[in-house]
């Protein structure tokens, strides 16, 4: 077995140590009772050397823990990661394995000798001379090393444990629990743990919580798929293109971009709004052009409600066939979408799910579109959507960017804060900061009313859905979740099939 590594070695000191081996170096135990901590936080690359001939020692495979081959020797053991990192244990016979620990949290495993941790991982006997390989990619899951399989999961944790400070989080929480606030749900998640969870009384996880705008959000991301799948060709494409009731009509000279940036220079219908419509399409495509396109900001909900007709006439496909396959169903997620009485979907506004189905799109998004090792949307895609289109408006391709623009927007923010957001009537809010791979969901309580499909929006009939008022001081709250992460490092971003 090769242990060799181009590195410098880190003696430790005779007492009982705790290490957290992270970079490529040999890292040597002296006297003592040592403990060596294994993390999925180890980043790509790596080679690293673990000797410890004195005392009795341990490896601790933390939680979340993830490999993707073995290499068992007599008495050396070697584990390759799914970033290609190499972690050689010497004198391995020294050493006990504890499963699902982790001492800097105090938190227990089951400990096993070298000889029964070969026999988990499918050898009943050591090799005498050579060396013995295994390629079946395992996980710690719950004090067990299990078969890596193709699902997500969920971890509860404190705080502390993923870096951050249980001050600043209870600050942020204590806010969104401000009764007054109407409040139903609300999750901040620190990579796939939840760290803080808040249900109003009479709702738990399971009930379902509702977008409206935040769904704008969602349609961006599915519109980047077709971009990236070439249904669509560019952002510079002529809505026209797609939308062939305007081919050789002024809207011609309105990019893709413009009408994703709510820059058509087409305004809004007067009155009652496109959600009392019955054919809400028809309703947005019936505007004329008022000024030069791609100059001013103007918050729209008919641009954003063309955009699914816009994904049907790209692919060929009803929208929520497209939206189901190319991301709802990829990430696990049981979602109703409302409809007009028309059949059209409310690209605009109308998402309904459970939160931490919310949160889940959430972390996708930190994660530069990607999930359980599979690109959902191009990184690319995720940087130019979430980016501020110009300095005028603080607001990218259906995203919010938390900068005070030059219209004054923002003006009570402390600062150009370095994350984004999805946002809604009423309180609904997705958060998400990809460097600090921290995510927020907050929604206020919703109530379903009229007929069986509770998904069609007719008002006429009393179908229809609401949410209680829960708008905050919405740069309050941003000042908050920038404190959560202030103090905490930038993070390497890691792939979902280090997460599983």
């Amino acid at each position: 077995m090769d242990s060799s590594i181009n590195s410098m070695a880190i003696n430790y000191s005779q007492n009982d140590d705790v290490v957290v081996p992270n970079n490529s170096h040999v890292y040597r135990g002296l006297e003592g009772d040592d403990i060596y901590i294994l993390t999925s936080q180890i980043t790509s690359e790596k080679k690293i050397s673990i000797v410890d001939t004195k005392g009795l020692n341990k490896i601790q495979f933390v939680d979340n823990f993830q490999f993707k081959e073995t290499k068992f020797a007599k008495n050396a053991f070697q584990i390759t990661l799914d970033n290609n990192s190499i972690i050689t244990i010497n004198s391995a016979e020294n050493f006990s394995y504890e499963i699902g620990a982790n001492a800097t949290t105090n938190e227990r495993g089951i400990t096993y000798s070298y000889d029964e941790l070969a026999v988990i991982l499918g050898f009943e006997t050591l090799p005498q001379i050579g060396a013995i390989e295994n390629q079946s990619s395992y996980e710690v899951i719950d004090d067990e090393l299990k078969i890596k399989i193709n699902e997500f999961k969920w971890n509860i944790k404190k705080p502390e444990s993923v870096g951050l400070e249980s001050s600043e989080v209870d600050k942020i929480m204590d806010y969104i629990k401000t009764p007054s606030l109407n409040t139903q749900a609300a999750i901040l998640i620190k990579g796939n743990s939840i760290v803080s969870e808040f249900y109003a009384d009479g709702y738990d996880k399971d009930d379902l919580v509702t977008s409206w705008s935040v769904a704008k959000s969602f349609s961006s991301t599915i519109i980047g798929i077709a971009i990236d799948e070439g249904y669509i060709n560019s952002v510079d494409d002529s809505i026209a293109l797609y939308l062939p009731k305007w081919n050789k009509e002024p809207q011609e000279n309105i990019s893709l971009k413009y009408l994703l940036a709510m820059r058509s220079g087409m305004d809004d219908h007067p009155g009652l709004g496109v959600y009392f419509q019955s054919d809400m399409v028809s309703y947005s495509l019936d505007r004329a052009i008022s000024r030069e396109p791609g100059i001013l900001f103007s918050y729209s909900n008919e641009d954003s409600m063309l955009l699914g007709r816009i994904i049907e006439n790209a692919t060929g496909l009803n929208f929520q066939e497209y939206a189901d396959t190319r991301l709802f169903d990829k990430l696990n997620i049981n979602e109703t979408w409302w409809t007009d009485k028309n059949g059209n979907t409310l690209t605009y506004a109308g998402l309904d799910m459970t939160p931490r189905e919310f949160a889940k799109f959430g972390l996708m998004i930190a994660q530069e579109g990607k999930w359980l090792g599979e690109q959902i949307v191009s990184e690319s895609w995720i940087d130019e959507a979430t980016s501020e289109f110009d300095n005028l408006a603080s607001y990218g391709y259906q995203w919010w960017t938390s900068t005070i623009s030059e219209s004054g927007l923002g003006s009570a923010r402390q600062d150009d804060y370095p994350f984004f957001s999805a946002l809604g009537l009423d309180g609904q809010y997705i958060y998400v900061w990809p460097e600090k791979d921290l995510v927020l969901v907050r929604f206020t309580k919703y109530q379903h009313q009229g007929n069986s499909d509770s998904s069609v929006v007719d008002i006429g009939t009393g179908t229809y859905h609401g949410t209680e008022s829960g708008n905050m001081a919405i740069y309050e709250l941003e000042n908050l979740f920038y404190a959560v992460g202030d103090n905490l490092e930038d993070q390497i971003v890691p792939t979902y099939s280090d997460f599983g």
